[in-house]
This record gives C-alpha cells, sequence and structure tokens, in this order.
C-alpha cells in the first residue's frame, strides 16, 4: 500500500521537458557544426522575415508596457501594495545591483565603449553618416536602446508572476503556471498543459541559447584583460579555461544561495563597475563628458518619440530591424528570466518599489556606464587619440577598449584589472540568476521559502556552461545560437502583452473585492495588515 501511494505522489520535476529542450538545443548546436553557413543564413533569413512583418507590432507592443509601467511607478491606486509579508530580503542597493547585473551581463562593458561608433558610422532617422549630427545624437541612441524601453517589460512580466505567487497564491514562480492560472476556466484543462509546456520550452531554450551565448562572448573580453595585464597569448586552451573558470564562480554562488552568492558577488561586480567609472571621470576628460552626457540626454528625450516608432518605411535603410527592433526581441529573450528573478527577489517590496527598481534602477545604471564610458571614448577619437571607428572595423571586437583606456593613468594595468574583475563578476551574475529562474521553470513546487533544490541550480549551471563550450569545440558562430533564441523567444510578446491584461484585471477585480486591503501598505507605519496578521 505504501508502495503504491509513493507511486501516486506528484513529480517534483519537469523530467520530460528538461530532457526534450536540452536535446533539441545540442541538436542545434550538431546542426551549426555540420552545417554552419546554412544554420546562419537560415537562422538570419528566418529573424529578418519575423521583424519584417511584425516590427511595427513589436513597437506598439513596447510603447504599450512602457506606459503600464509608468503607471506603475507614478499611480496611487495599486503602488502601495505589498508583495509577500515581512520586510525586504535585501537593501535596496543590493535589490538594484542584482536586477541590473542579471539585466546587462557583460555585453554593457563592451559596448558602452564601442556602440556610439555604430551608430555615428550608419546613423537612423536619415541622418549623413559621420556627420557632426550622427556623432552627437550616437551616445543617446544607446542611452535610448538601453533604457526604459527595454526595462519596461520586465515590470510587467515582474508584476504578473510576483501578483500571482504572493497575492493569488499561485504555488510556483513558473512563467506557465502563472499563464495558466489567468487562463483559468476558459480552455480545457489539456489545452493549458500544452500551452505551459510551450512556453516552458521557451523559456528554457531562450535562457540557456541566450545566456550561454553570453559565457562565450565574454572570453574576448576577457582575454582582452589577460593579455594588457599578463601578456598571456589567448589560445583556444585559455579561452576555454576562462568559461570554465567564470562557470565555477556562478555555479558556487548558485548553490550556496541568493542571499549568501549572488548578493556578494553583484554587489562587488557593481563596486568594480562603480571604481572604474569614477576614475575614467575624474582622471579622463571631465568637462567633455558633463557635456556630451547633458547634450545626449537632450537628444535622447528628442528622438525618443520618432525612434520608438521609426519602421522607416521609405528608404528601408535597415536601421531599425539592426537596432530598435533587435533590443526590443532581445529583450523577450531575457522576458520570463527576469520575471522570475524580479519576482523572487522582491518579497517584501511594494509593486511601486519594484517598477521603480526595475524600470529606473536598471536604466539609470546603464546610463552611467555609458555616458562615462561613451563619452570618453568619443572624446579619445575626436582629439585623434584613438580611432575608435577603425578599431570596430577592424575586427580587433572587445579587446579593442583596452587600447581606449591605455590613454588613462593606471591605463595599462589597473584599469584592465578592474575590468576584468568587472567582468566575471557581471557575467557570473547574470547566469546565477539564469540558473535560478530554469530551477523554477523545471521544478513544479519550491519550498515554502520559494527556494528550489540547489543542485537543480547546478545542473543548469553546468548546462550553460556546456553550451558555449560545444560551441567553441564545434567551430560554430555564437550569434547563430543567439539569434534563434531571440527567435524562440518572440511568442513572449504575446504571452506578455496578456500576462499585462490579465494581471491589471486581477489587481482591479480584487480592489473592487477588498482583497487587497490586507496588503496595502500604510504611509505612516510602512506596515500592511498582513505583516500585523504574521507577527500574531
Amino acid at each position: 500500500m505504501e508502495n503504491n501511494n509513493l507511486n501516486k505522489q506528484p513529480k517534483k520535476y519537469e523530467t520530460g521537458l528538461i530532457i526534450f529542450s536540452v536535446a533539441i538545443l545540442f541538436a542545434f548546436v550538431a546542426f551549426m557544426a555540420i552545417k554552419p553557413d546554412a544554420a546562419l543564413n537560415g537562422v538570419n533569413n528566418v529573424f529578418d522575415a519575423i521583424i519584417k512583418y511584425t516590427g511595427g507590432i513589436l513597437e506598439i507592443f513596447t510603447l504599450f508596457v512602457l506606459i503600464v509601467s509608468v503607471y506603475l511607478c507614478i499611480g496611487t491606486k495599486y503602488g502601495n501594495i505589498k508583495l509577500g509579508e515581512g520586510k525586504p530580503e535585501y537593501s535596496t542597493f543590493s535589490y538594484i545591483a542584482m536586477m541590473f547585473l542579471a539585466a546587462v551581463a557583460s555585453a554593457l562593458l563592451y559596448w558602452s565603449f564601442t556602440e556610439w561608433a555604430f551608430y555615428y558610422m550608419t546613423p537612423g532617422n536619415g541622418m549623413e553618416p559621420e556627420s557632426t549630427m550622427a556623432l552627437e545624437s550616437g551616445l543617446a541612441y544607446s542611452l535610448f536602446h538601453w533604457g526604459v524601453h527595454g526595462q519596461a517589460v520586465y515590470v510587467v512580466i515582474a508584476l504578473a508572476i510576483a501578483y500571482a505567487y504572493y497575492i493569488k497564491k499561485v504555488p510556483s514562480l513558473q512563467t506557465s503556471a502563472v499563464c495558466q492560472a489567468m487562463l483559468g476556466d476558459k480552455v480545457k484543462p489539456g489545452a493549458r498543459t500544452a500551452v505551459g509546456k510551450f512556453v516552458d520550452f521557451c523559456v528554457i531554450f531562450g535562457i540557456v541559447g541566450g545566456l550561454g551565448v553570453s559565457l562565450g562572448l565574454s572570453v574576448p573580453l576577457t582575454g582582452g584583460a589577460l593579455t594588457q595585464v599578463f601578456g598571456i597569448e589567448i589560445t583556444f586552451p585559455i579561452q576555454v579555461a576562462i568559461v570554465v573558470g567564470i562557470a565555477l564562480v556562478f555555479t558556487f554562488t548558485s548553490f550556496i544561495g541568493t542571499q549568501k552568492g549572488m548578493k556578494r558577488l553583484s554587489n562587488f561586480a557593481v563596486g568594480c563597475a562603480l571604481v572604474l567609472v569614477a576614475w575614467i571621470f575624474i582622471a579622463g576628460p571631465t568637462d567633455f563628458i558633463i557635456k556630451n552626457t547633458v547634450n545626449s540626454f537632450g537628444w535622447m528625450f528628442e528622438i525618443i518619440p520618432r525612434a520608438g516608432l521609426f519602421t522607416d518605411p521609405i528608404e528601408n535603410s535597415g536601421f531599425p530591424e539592426a537596432w530598435t527592433l533587435f533590443f526590443q526581441a532581445f529583450y523577450l529573450n531575457y522576458a520570463a528570466m527576469m520575471g522570475i528573478f524580479i519576482a523572487k527577489i522582491s518579497k517584501g517590496r511594494t509593486i511601486r518599489e519594484m517598477a521603480i527598481a526595475t524600470l529606473i534602477g536598471i536604466s539609470a545604471g546603464g546610463w552611467v556606464i555609458f555616458c562615462v564610458d561613451s563619452s570618453f571614448s568619443i572624446y579619445t577619437h575626436v582629439n585623434g587619440l584613438t580611432d575608435v571607428v577603425e578599431l570596430v572595423n577592424s575586427g580587433v571586437g572587445e579587446a579593442g577598449i583596452y587600447q581606449i583606456l591605455e590613454i588613462l593613468p593606471g591605463g595599462a594595468v589597473i584599469l584592465p584589472i578592474i575590468v576584468l574583475l568587472a567582468i566575471v563578476g557581471f557575467v557570473a551574475s547574470s547566469l546565477d540568476s539564469a540558473s535560478l529562474a530554469l530551477a523554477q521553470t523545471t521544478q513544479k513546487v519550491p519550498d515554502k521559502n520559494g527556494n528550489v533544490n540547489p543542485m537543480l541550480r547546478v545542473f543548469w549551471c553546468v548546462m550553460l556552461t556546456l553550451v558555449p563550450l560545444s560551441i567553441m569545440f564545434v567551430g560554430a558562430n555564437f550569434s547563430t545560437l543567439k539569434t534563434l533564441s531571440i527567435i524562440i523567444s518572440m511568442p513572449f510578446m504575446v504571452i506578455v502583452a496578456y500576462m499585462t491584461i490579465r494581471v491589471l484585471m486581477w489587481m482591479s477585480k480584487d480592489e473592487r473585492e477588498g482583497k487587497l486591503d490586507k496588503y496595502r501598505v500604510d504611509r505612516r507605519t510602512k506596515k500592511a495588515p498582513v505583516d500585523e496578521e504574521l507577527a500574531e
């Protein structure tokens, strides 16, 4: 009898989904090895076709979630609703730092020095290439693309997941569990299960494909620092060692947990980034950095209305597809991961606190780094100290930023060491949050504190490491898998839009029925009735 009861216990993990998702992922890596050109061309053609027919819809969707996100930041009706009982688990600095690093990985460190050069050479909105106007607007486009338009997607999906988990008491942070709870009785149970499996597959493939590739793409930036400081030649074994070394860091922090691991790692990495930015600001052309920053924000506020809905139907220059639409699709690739992660670390926060930290906190972190790094890079180019455009065009890639930094005091050794430490912290923190999201997606019900099995997180850390290593060993193109991950994540435009509408309907209904009163924080006591119930 006991054996029969044990056999009837529900499965704890989504074993079939894990096997299927991993098998599909590595099967595609094998195809990339056998037919690299066919894989690259095929994926790019599919992406171009999708963007061609859905680009305008994607821009409208992004505007919609931005409006909702701003409302959550400044609106008073739901802003003081508390997500979960008790005090926040993390300080405001750690809370935003973890979000920021989960969102940007190491890409921001490279692009903050070089992205303006691409806009300078191929500007949008009909500007003349390599003109003064193109140069002045270069940083503005970076501030736009890395700013609130992207983070708005994270706000709404994090709200949907957090509200479902903390208020509606959905027992899991799974995106599929939230979607199925929102569907209710609208479809048959079997159909809901099929929808849930599809959603979770998209989540897994998008995270492992996108974030795993990010680990591989951090190798040139890390290798450049090792060459600059220690004179190490970056051979293939060294590249493998870099991947494994970073993997050991985020595997360890994942195993010991977010409180002891990622929080401390994120604080350290953000500290390194702030030291780097402060050094460049003080030792570099301070007056130029200030003037260019102010000027660039002026440009950003001017171009936002047009750039946000720019489809270029007459000239068809390809700019919106290559940049704005690619960025917006790229943010969808991270949507589920960021939604799960932000919801998990937001226990004890109000909806307004979560929205402001996500929308403004992440954006502000990127803006600070871009304003200082890009302004310094532009200054060196304009004054003939370095030819950044040539560095970008020559294929030097990520290692080229060390030639820009070398102009500053300590730029030959000290700054590359700081960059190296920041890279490890940025990448490891991002992949740590990825392992959490993957574990939450594949463990059906976490423990009473919302935590998942640490060994499941370690398993996903191994998968996130094996993906870039396998691509490196077969000599395939990282961008192929990254683009495919974005393609598979495109259905999230519909999923996130649905989740946003449904959570707003949930909140409106619960407000009318008085169900939110126990979660509303009193402005004087800073406590909610639910906290008093917990204390009793």
